[in-house]
């Protein structure tokens, strides 16, 4: 008999536009490529976007919160799983009320308590990340008890959130990711121009975007003023005090490959967070180097001057920028070491895990 799973969010994935979504899309589409019968449970009702045509297309049957009779009626699927803290809370009883029967899956995301614990170490006066911090360390450590599998990114943070539910219950999938182009047909480093930093509204990107314009490219500017830094992501509205021609913001951007390919490197200057950062994996996909933080490199397995150049201090940050646009050496030996850092990211371990998991609905 074919197994079936419901995902539950309260959107679709808007898979290009942050790398969260683009990763449970990749999730959605490997479980149907394992055979799985996919239903999508959500409150969104726009049945003529683009997201809702490309997963009916894949096959996967949407369902609206209000159609009681049709989530009834998947009373026999072997799985629901949540995508992140707030659908988990909200929508838990009710589903579990209609669903008795299924395992539930709670697919962390990342530990998001342990990002607003690093954010107030920054900024200790922040009220509101106090409240986040605890709203979410009580879903966290205390509702996932009542998941039967919980998703970790990361071994660290498989590790981590061991300390609250059992580490049996714990599995990890990562982000997905794969070489999109021919390393033989991308730009050579001399046709290539601007840094490139990629971020959503989420506050560490905007903290890093701030971070990088107020305290690492004053300096790089100093020695080298043609360093123009390209932002893509719609973040102009949480951004004050940033107007300058060598900073310049693109906002959403549907087609992003070309920047991949024509930018000198990714900075990701990220000073908290948690989770694996997709913009870091999303450059290795197109074998662009990248400079970044311990956050932005966590749970990545990534060494220093070899797959990327990590630093937190804002001078040497400053210092490899300007070393990376003129060093086609030291630029060539970390794009060669794109396709080894995306090993762990690989759809294959993907499949392993949903092949797992098929066997424990038996």
């Amino acid at each position: 008999m074919k197994k079936s799973i419901v995902f539950v969010s309260n959107s679709l994935p808007t898979y290009d536009k942050d790398s969260g979504a683009n990763r449970l899309k990749e999730i959605i589409e490997e479980f149907h490529n394992c055979d799985f019968q996919c239903y999508f449970l959500t409150k969104e009702k726009n049945s003529n976007s683009k997201y809702w045509h490309f997963f009916s297309e894949m096959g996967v049957v949407i369902v609206n919160f209000l159609e009681i009779e049709k989530i009834q009626s998947l009373k026999n699927v072997d799985y629901v799983w949540f995508n992140g803290p707030i659908s988990f809370k909200k929508n838990l009883n009710f589903v579990t009320q209609h669903l008795s029967e299924s395992k539930i899956i709670y697919d962390m995301v990342d530990v998001h308590f342990l990002r607003y614990k690093r954010s107030l170490q920054i900024n200790p006066f922040k009220i509101s990340d106090y409240k986040r911090y605890f709203k979410y360390k009580k879903i966290e450590t205390k509702l996932i008890r009542k998941a039967a599998i919980v998703i970790a990114i990361s071994q660290k943070e498989k590790e981590f959130i061991s300390k609250y539910v059992s580490s049996e219950k714990v599995i990890t999938i990562s982000n997905i990711h794969y070489t999109k182009v021919n390393k033989k047909d991308i730009p050579a480093f001399n046709q290539r121009e601007h840094i490139l930093f990629i971020g959503s509204k989420h506050t560490p990107n905007i903290d890093a975007i701030h971070f990088l314009y107020h305290k690492v490219m004053p300096k790089v500017w100093k020695i080298n003023k043609d360093i123009k830094v390209q932002i893509i992501g719609d973040v102009v509205e949480e951004i004050k005090g940033i107007a300058n021609p060598m900073f310049e913001f693109l906002g959403y951007v549907p087609k992003v490959e070309s920047y991949f390919l024509n930018s000198k490197f990714m900075v990701a200057p990220l000073r908290y967070g948690a989770g694996v950062k997709g913009k870091i994996g999303q450059a290795f996909e197109y074998y662009l180097p990248v400079i970044t933080t311990d956050i932005g490199a966590e749970g990545m397995n990534l060494t220093n001057n070899h797959q990327a150049i990590i630093t937190n201090d804002s001078n040497e940050f400053a210092t490899k920028i300007i070393e990376l646009y003129e060093n086609e050496v030291l630029w060539q030996k970390l794009s060669n070491a794109s396709e080894d850092s995306l090993k762990p990211f690989s759809k294959e371990h993907l499949r392993d895990v949903i092949l797992y998991l098929k066997t424990l609905s038996n």
